[in-house]
């Protein structure tokens, strides 16, 4: 069960990290800060640049 649960964390991270990169990639600063603090707003983000 623990692996499962670490896959899972593993994957948020990397999902996270994709997310930060484009939006730096596209120099979306403030959309970053704010997806950092909030994450409503990281999940539409990632809704928007079909990241799951």
């Amino acid at each position: 069960m623990c692996d499962v649960l670490d896959k899972v964390e593993n994957r948020g991270e990397s999902n996270v990290a994709l997310l930060m990169k484009k939006l730096f990639d596209q120099n979306r600063i403030e959309d970053a800060k704010k997806a950092s603090e909030n994450e409503e707003y990281r999940i539409k983000l990632m809704k928007e640049f079909g990241i799951n």
